[in-house]
């Protein structure tokens, strides 16, 4: 099949105007939010303290870390007293630690009362959601950690998530 002049033209006209369409706004976005890389080197600071060989990762609004984890199956209760069917979510082994906070928008809005734990059973479910009036967000907070954990280490985790906005530029 043959394309005609006109087509070709087109075509071309095509191409150059997509090669020189300017960066959207949410392309020129850093992968890291500024405002949360003080937060991030203190976490970083903590969790190597207590955890050497943890992984972790700042990217938009998110901290991720994480050590020696695994996909556990976990059952949970409904509110009837009847059990939902087992799906797998990923949790600290013995000795390991899981976590993700999330610079968010507003008040926390959550069904959950906050700070809660929750019994994993294989793990424990912190959940935290402090607020800033100044910058009128809260940092949504999962750490999921085993039996095992340093109480030292959560005490200094809590301390720090709690007072953010020290943190926050």
């Amino acid at each position: 099949m043959r394309a005609t002049p006109r087509c070709a033209r087109f075509l071309a006209l095509l191409f150059v105007t997509i090669l020189a369409t300017p960066l959207t706004a949410a392309e020129e976005q850093p992968l890291q939010n500024p405002a949360l890389k003080r937060l991030y080197s203190e976490l970083r600071t903590l969790f190597r303290r207590h955890y050497p060989n943890v992984t972790s990762h700042i990217l938009n609004d998110r901290i991720h870390f994480e050590h020696d984890t695994r996909i556990f199956l976990v059952h949970e209760p409904l509110k009837t007293g009847e059990w939902q069917d087992p799906w797998e979510t990923r949790g600290p082994k013995r000795g390991g630690i899981l976590g993700d906070i999330e610079l968010r928008k507003g008040r926390y809005q959550g069904a959950a009362v906050v700070p809660q734990t929750f019994d994993k059973r294989y793990f424990t479910l912190l959940v935290l959601a402090p607020y800033s009036s100044k910058h009128d967000a809260h940092l949504y907070t999962h750490l999921s950690y085993p039996a095992d954990v340093d109480s030292s280490f959560l005490k200094q985790f809590t301390e720090l998530i709690d007072d953010f906005i020290k943190y926050v530029d």
